[in-house]
């Protein structure tokens, strides 16, 4: 079958959506995959990442007009396209010509909407319905999405696949610094990322002894100001800091010379950030809910990010008792699981189930 993949979000940023773009359509391509990229034409000096690649993008023009939501059925017959994927929800309009396949992330904003800006909840909810009613097939990135999805739409009850993300792009492994001197949270300051629960965890521990600092490492999100006062509120301000965002080369350093990483997130599909942890060989602390608990839990030292107690007790245990031999083995067992690969062909599996 032939594949057009839908670029229409940012793909020079490697996190989240656009990392599952990029490493998707790379492990089509290297299975043998017949695959199209579909891009505006104000992005043809920065052409995707990936090996091969020339000769296989069609550009939309640039700037956006009405009627270029009417390229894509022009573009299937022409190319004869089976398929259309969309990374990150936003479907085109419905076409007999070919059928349209999308990853749902997480359910956060059904579940969680008071944690984004009422736009950004609103316009994603919008999204959610019209995949709903448009979608041919929907993947998701873990069990603990599908049954979320499901929960809201019924609807979509046998067009809703699980295809598992990789973590094989983090295929060096790196040596931790010798001088270790903070504990880690890298993700955007906002509501979702518990970063409230994690500072009162973290000052309850401070009344016990004294703690490396912490390292609040990502860019402001929705309300991030209102976290950047709690550790003065909470009389720890001296110990916390707040990099904003750091290059990947900071980020390095910080991973390098963390004693442990915390992620104590509300809700995760996924969660990059722990096995990106692994290749620094680091202790992990992370939440037992949505994805994280489902992937990642004989790995990590888990918590409950409801209880800043619990989080307190998880960063205890990483300092104290570090990487376990059996969270080691399963990090490699995960690592093997967990490919791009896989990925690709859960996700032709999908489409095929759904042509036939």
């Amino acid at each position: 079958m032939k594949i057009a993949f839908n670029i229409d979000y940012d793909h020079l940023t490697f996190t989240g959506i656009g990392r599952y773009g990029l490493e998707l359509i790379s492990a089509m391509m290297a299975i043998g995959e017949d695959c199209e990229l579909w891009m505006w034409r104000n992005t043809r000096k920065t052409p995707p990442l990936i090996n091969n690649i020339q000769g296989k993008i069609k550009y939309y023009p640039f700037p956006k007009r009405v009627t270029d939501l009417y390229l894509p059925s022009i573009r299937a017959l022409r190319s004869k396209i089976d398929w259309l994927h969309t990374a990150n929800g936003e479907l085109l309009p419905s076409t007999p010509f070919l059928k349209q396949i999308t990853m749902v992330h997480d359910l956060g904003p059904f579940m969680y909407g008071h944690m984004k800006p009422d736009f950004v909840t609103n316009a994603w909810k919008k999204h959610m319905k019209d995949i709903a009613k448009i979608a041919d097939c929907v993947v998701v990135n873990s069990d603990s999405t599908r049954i979320d999805l499901l929960n809201f739409f019924p609807s979509l009850a046998g067009r809703v696949f699980l295809t598992p993300l990789g973590i094989d792009h983090f295929s060096t492994s790196f040596f931790p610094s010798m001088k270790k001197n903070h504990i880690l949270t890298v993700g955007t300051v906002e509501p979702r990322k518990n970063i409230d629960g994690l500072l009162r965890a973290y000052a309850a521990l401070l009344e016990k002894r004294d703690f490396p600092p912490l390292v609040i490492a990502g860019m402001d999100g929705f309300r991030a100001e209102e976290y950047k006062k709690m550790p003065l509120e909470l009389g720890i301000e001296d110990k916390v800091k707040f990099t904003g965002y750091i290059s990947d080369k900071e980020l390095a350093d910080l991973y390098a010379g963390a004693y442990c990483l915390v992620h104590p997130a509300h809700h995760e599909g996924f969660g990059f950030t722990v096995p990106e942890a692994f290749t620094w060989r680091l202790p992990v602390v992370a939440s037992n809910t949505g994805g994280l608990g489902e992937f990642f839990s004989e790995t990590a030292w888990m918590v409950d990010p409801s209880d800043p107690e619990s989080i307190a007790h998880g960063i205890e245990l990483a300092l104290d008792s570090g990487v376990t031999v059996e969270q080691e083995r399963k990090r490699k067992e995960l690592s093997k699981k967990l490919t791009w690969e896989n990925c690709a062909r859960k996700t032709l599996e999908a489409m095929e189930v759904i042509q036939s």
